[in-house]
């Protein structure tokens, strides 16, 4: 890596964990003596505008263009996730914690790989073996990137390092972590002031499983009472944003926090017959009740990457 003019930077629709870990890896890579900068890929959510609010820290530069630019990819692998000209940019670092996608390189680079809850246990864990000591306000970030991704450890991704994790950066930050995680959640829920199309779009990614396009969009919220009047412009905005992106499938789930289940939103016969094969939920008015689903990454991905691989 050349120590010039490095852009750290999250996924396309950055959620907590994204932005929080480029910021402190930022400022970890800075300590080591590299030239970077955090970077992200649109708009940052209430969730995080509550974070960054609350640790009085700057929202990283909205990042336009990576091209022939170096770059530290953080929490994404996929090129659908990342900068739309992320294959003319000069891919320096990946951290993540999610499968292996796409992407791929011209020369050798560091990559890391972890099984983990979230990009910021990760980053603390670099931090340690690095001997760079974090200060007040580091913890305290990479501690609510790790509350946001693992839902306050209730998560089925948490792993028992998370938990641990979690235990460190609490002694270093010195916050009241239920409630931050509760001011977290409130500020998560709040869809005053969005469109229906901000609500989807704020944690939409898109995936490829050999010869199909998928869309998912993940909304967390403590209330999901104030989702259902909302249905019929829910799945008008969805059947949009498929022809849109032209993309095979779209689907959207919302996972109610506090009660550990989601409803997946089912906009077409294409979709409902995906959902009765993969996942054998009960269905009501084009939606999929899913008890204990709450995770993409662990619980909905992998069941519909084995359904694809075997009928694509």
């Amino acid at each position: 890596m050349e120590n010039q003019n490095i852009i750290v930077l999250g996924h396309q629709n950055p959620d907590t964990d994204t932005i929080i870990s480029t910021i402190v890896y930022s400022q970890i890579k800075k300590k080591m003596g590299f030239d970077v900068k955090a970077g992200r890929l649109g708009e940052i959510n209430k969730e995080t505008k509550f974070v960054l609010s609350f640790f009085k820290q700057e929202a990283p530069e909205l990042i336009e263009s990576v091209k022939e630019k170096q770059v530290v990819l953080l929490d994404h692998n996929e090129s659908s996730q990342s900068a739309v000209d992320i294959k003319e940019a000069d891919i320096v670092e990946i951290i993540d914690h999610h499968y292996i996608g796409n992407l791929s390189t011209q020369k050798p680079i560091y990559c890391r790989f972890e099984p983990i809850g979230s990009t910021s246990s990760i980053i603390f864990k670099l931090a340690q073996e690095k001997k760079i000591k974090l200060n007040k306000v580091q913890a305290g970030l990479l501690l609510a990137g790790l509350i946001s991704d693992t839902l306050f450890l209730t998560s089925p991704t948490t792993t028992q390092e998370d938990k641990k994790i979690a235990k460190e950066l609490i002694k270093i930050s010195k916050v009241n972590a239920k409630k931050l995680a509760d001011q977290m959640f409130e500020a998560k829920s709040d869809i005053s002031g969005m469109d229906i199309k901000d609500i989807i779009k704020a944690d939409y990614k898109e995936f490829s499983f050999k010869d199909s396009k998928i869309g998912i969009g993940v909304f967390e919220t403590a209330k999901p009472e104030v989702m259902s009047p909302k249905d019929p412009e829910i799945f008008q905005e969805l059947e949009k944003l498929k022809q849109d992106q032209k993309i095979d499938f779209c689907f959207f789930l919302v996972v109610d926090i506090l009660k550990q289940n989601s409803v997946l939103y089912l906009i077409s016969q294409k979709e409902e017959e995906v959902a009765r094969n993969v996942f054998k939920g009960r269905i009501f008015e084009r939606k999929m009740i899913l008890p204990g689903v709450v995770s993409r990454k662990k619980q909905v991905l992998p069941p519909l990457a084995e359904y694809f691989g075997e009928n694509s």
